[in-house]
């Protein structure tokens, strides 16, 4: 889970980084075209968009209880280019994917992101690309949902002490 305090504009920016991460995969194939995988988009004009992503998730994932692992193999499959490092690249991705379908797993809510999650092997053998987005999608929803709750949570404490406070 997150930290027990986020600021409003904590909560934006992790808002805004899950969104980014969530529609980045879209952004790449609607400006450049399909390719095999997301890691491929490397090779085009779209390698920053593609970094920038991955750092900024690596970021926002190494905050939250048992993710942090699945941030470091995020950044590492990011450092590892598939232009030069093709096969270690690759070891880190899968990785990642497994790393982050125990965290899914491990989570006490919103299981279902779990289970989409898990469709995306549904989608692997006719595309990775399309699998890929499923599971980040899948694992945006999560993040997108866990951000909204403890959020949520923490502003009807904090009204609640305020409200106690005042009597």
């Amino acid at each position: 889970m997150l930290n027990d305090n986020i600021t409003k504009s904590d909560y934006i920016l992790r808002l805004c980084v899950v969104i980014f991460a969530a529609l980045s995969p879209f952004i790449c194939l609607f400006l450049v075209g399909y390719r095999s995988s997301l890691s491929q988009y490397w090779n085009t004009p779209m390698q920053p968009l593609f970094v920038f992503a991955n750092a900024a998730t690596s970021y926002y994932l190494i905050t939250i209880k048992n993710w942090k692992l699945s941030s470091i193999l995020l950044i590492l499959l990011t450092a590892f280019s598939v232009e030069y490092y093709n096969s270690i690249h690759n070891i880190f991705a899968v990785i990642f994917f497994i790393a982050t379908a125990i965290s899914l797993w491990k989570a006490n809510h919103f299981k279902f992101c779990f289970w989409i999650y898990l469709t995306s092997l549904i989608a692997l053998p006719f595309s990775m690309l399309y699998a890929e987005i499923i599971a980040i999608v899948s694992m945006c929803i999560f993040h997108l949902l866990t951000l909204n709750k403890v959020y949520s949570v923490q502003q009807k404490r904090i009204e609640v002490n305020q409200n106690q406070h005042q009597v």
